[in-house]
C-alpha cells in the first residue's frame, strides 16, 4: 500500500507512516500575535523564506529548524541542512508576505495633503516654459491600511486648502476619528505670477454660509479645517477662520486637545461635537512658528522666523535674520515662554534664515532641527541636535552635510534610527541616522523621489513612509534590523503637490467606543 501525501505548500508536507502526525500550528510573537511564514510542528519549526542571494535575485524555499529564539518581531533561527549549519536572522522583511499588497500589522490612516498651488509651478506649456495658469487643485488623500485587505485610498479636491510652507505634519485625533489641517495665505516667491480662477482667495472674501459648504477653494485663507475620518466621504465638519497665519497643527499627547501654532500665537483647542472649539490664545513674539510637543505634554519646541515686512495674504515672506529656536511650557493649558534655545559656543554649525522644521524624539531627550528647509541645488546643509533634557536645552550635537535641504524627520521606535528626507528633485535621497551613538552620525543615503515631504514609521516600525511633492505617491520602505530600510517596489497614489503626512490609528467605532 502506497503512503498518502498531502502537498499543503511550505507548511504542509506530511505524511502517513503509521503513526499520528502532529499538526502544523502558527508560531506566535510575545504578544500572542501569529508571525507568518513561520510554523511549528511537534518539536520542529519551519520557515518560508525569500532569501536575497546575493546577485539581486530572491530565492523562495522551506527551512526546517532546529531551534527558534525570539528577540520582539525578529527571530534567530538556527537549522541544519544536509552539509553544513546556518543561521539566518529573520525579520518582517525575511518572512514571505501572505498577500500581493501592501499590509501593515496593525490598522493605520495615513493624512497626506497636497497644495495644487506648488505642483502647477513644476507644470510646463506646449512651448516648454511654466504654465502659470493654477489648473492643479488642492487636495487630501486619506489611506487605510492593514493586515488583511488591500489599501483603501480616496482623494478629495477642493474642500480644504492646503500649503506647502509649514512643517509637513499634520494632527489626527487619539482614536483616529478626526483629522486637522492647517493653511495660511503667505506664499513663496516664485509663486506670484500665478494666475488664479475667479472666486474667494482670503478670510475676507469668505462669507459664513461659505464656511458650512463643503466646497473650499480659498487658497490664501488663514483657516483650520476639521475631517470626519469616519465619513466615506470624508466630510469636512468645520473650519475656523483665524486673524494670524496658522503654519501648523499637532495633537496634544494627552489626547484631548491640539495646538495651533501661527505667527502671532499659539492656539489650543478641543473637539466638542464635531465642532473645534478654542480653549486659549496665548501671544508670542518670535514670528513663524514650526513646531514639535515634547511627548510629555508639558514643554514645546519651536523654530521661529519674522518675516519684514509683514505677512500679507498672496504675498510672498521675507525672513533674512537667522531663525530662533524658542523653548515653551504647556501647562493647564496655557503655553508660556521659557528660553532660547541656542547654539553652543564653537559648534561648527549655525542656524540660517530658512532653519525651520523640527520633530523631538519619542523619548523626548533630543530635537532634531533643519538647518536649511527651503531651496535644493544650493549645498549640502546640517542637522543641528537640541538636547533637552537640559533645564534650558542647548544645541550642542551636529551633523555635518547630510543632504541637500532637509524637510522632515521621523523616529524608529527602536530609539536608535532617525531618518530625514532631502529636498533634491533629480536626485533626493532619505537620510539615515544613528541617535544612539554618541555622537549621533549619518549612516547612509537612500534614494527617494524628489522633494520629500512628511516621512512617518509604522507604530511596529517594520515600514516608512514617504511623501514626494513632485510625484504624486507615497514610497514606502520595509525595515530591516535596526538600521536597513529596502525600497518596496509597492507605492501609494496622494494628489499632486504632496506637502504633508501624518499616520494615526484607523478608526473603528467598535473599538473607540469600547464595544
Amino acid at each position: 500500500m502506497k503512503h498518502k501525501t498531502t502537498n499543503q505548500g511550505c507548511a504542509g508536507k506530511s505524511s502517513n507512516n503509521g503513526f499520528k502526525t502532529p499538526k502544523f500550528q502558527r508560531v506566535k510573537d510575545s504578544k500572542g500575535k501569529p508571525i507568518r511564514g513561520v510554523w511549528i510542528r511537534g518539536k520542529q519549526f519551519y520557515a518560508r523564506l525569500f532569501i536575497d542571494n546575493g546577485s539581486g535575485q530572491q530565492l523562495i524555499g522551506c527551512l526546517l529548524g532546529v531551534s527558534l529564539v525570539f528577540f520582539g518581531r525578529t527571530m534567530k533561527l538556527t537549522f541544519a541542512p544536509s552539509i553544513v549549519a546556518a543561521t539566518i536572522v529573520l525579520t518582517t522583511m525575511a518572512v514571505a508576505q501572505d498577500h500581493p499588497y501592501l499590509t501593515t500589522q496593525s490598522p493605520v490612516t495615513l493624512l497626506s495633503t497636497s497644495d495644487g498651488e506648488y505642483n502647477q509651478i513644476y507644470q510646463l506649456t506646449e512651448d516648454r516654459t511654466t504654465d502659470w495658469e493654477l489648473k492643479t487643485r488642492d487636495s487630501f488623500t486619506v489611506i487605510h491600511l492593514g493586515p488583511d485587505h488591500p489599501p483603501i485610498i480616496k482623494t478629495v479636491y477642493d474642500t480644504v486648502p492646503a500649503t506647502i510652507l509649514g512643517t509637513p505634519t499634520m494632527a489626527m485625533s487619539q482614536n483616529g476619528r478626526y483629522g486637522l489641517i492647517a493653511n495660511h495665505g503667505f506664499r513663496f516667491q516664485k509663486m506670484g505670477k500665478l494666475i488664479y480662477p475667479p472666486g474667494p482667495n482670503t478670510n475676507a472674501d469668505l462669507t459664513p454660509a461659505m464656511l458650512e459648504q463643503q466646497k473650499m477653494t480659498a487658497q490664501w485663507a488663514n483657516m483650520v479645517s476639521l475631517i470626519d475620518l469616519s465619513d466615506p466621504n470624508f466630510k469636512v465638519v468645520h473650519r475656523v477662520l483665524l486673524g494670524d497665519f496658522p503654519v501648523h497643527v499637532l495633537a496634544h499627547p494627552d489626547g484631548k486637545h491640539f495646538v495651533v501654532g501661527a505667527d502671532k500665537n499659539f492656539y489650543v483647542y478641543k473637539i466638542v461635537d464635531a465642532k473645534l472649539v478654542e480653549v486659549s490664545k496665548n501671544p508670542h513674539p518670535h514670528g513663524i512658528p514650526c513646531f514639535w510637543i515634547h511627548p510629555r505634554g508639558n514643554r514645546l519646541i519651536a523654530t521661529q522666523g519674522i518675516s519684514n515686512p509683514a505677512l500679507e495674504p498672496g504675498k510672498a515672506m521675507n525672513i533674512t535674520k537667522p531663525a530662533t529656536v524658542q523653548w515653551y511650557s504647556i501647562r493647564d493649558n496655557r503655553i508660556r515662554h521659557l528660553s532660547e534655545v541656542k547654539v553652543k559656543p564653537g559648534l561648527p554649525t549655525e542656524l540660517l534664515p530658512s532653519s525651520f522644521i523640527l520633530r523631538v524624539s519619542l523619548d523626548g531627550k533630543m530635537a532634531l532641527i533643519c538647518q536649511r528647509s527651503t531651496g535644493n541645488g544650493i549645498d549640502f546643509c546640517d542637522i543641528l541636535i537640541a538636547d533637552l533634557t537640559l533645564e534650558k536645552p542647548v544645541i550642542n550635537d551636529v551633523i555635518k552635510q547630510v543632504s541637500d535641504g532637509v524637510e522632515s524627520f521621523a523616529f524608529h521606535p527602536n530609539g536608535k534610527m532617525a531618518v530625514a528626507t532631502g529636498l533634491g528633485t533629480d536626485h533626493n535621497g532619505i537620510a539615515v541616522i544613528d541617535i544612539a551613538s554618541k555622537p549621533a552620525r549619518l549612516l547612509y543615503t537612500i534614494g527617494a523621489k524628489g522633494i520629500g515631504q512628511g516621512i512617518e514609521f509604522t507604530p511596529e516600525g517594520d515600514k516608512l513612509f514617504v511623501g514626494s511633492a513632485i510625484a504624486g505617491r507615497i514610497e514606502v520602505f520595509d525595515v530591516v534590523g535596526d538600521f536597513e530600510l529596502r525600497k518596496n517596489p509597492k507605492f501609494l497614489h496622494v494628489g499632486f503637490g504632496h506637502n504633508s503626512l501624518t499616520i494615526g490609528p484607523r478608526y473603528l467605532p467598535g473599538k473607540a467606543e469600547g464595544k
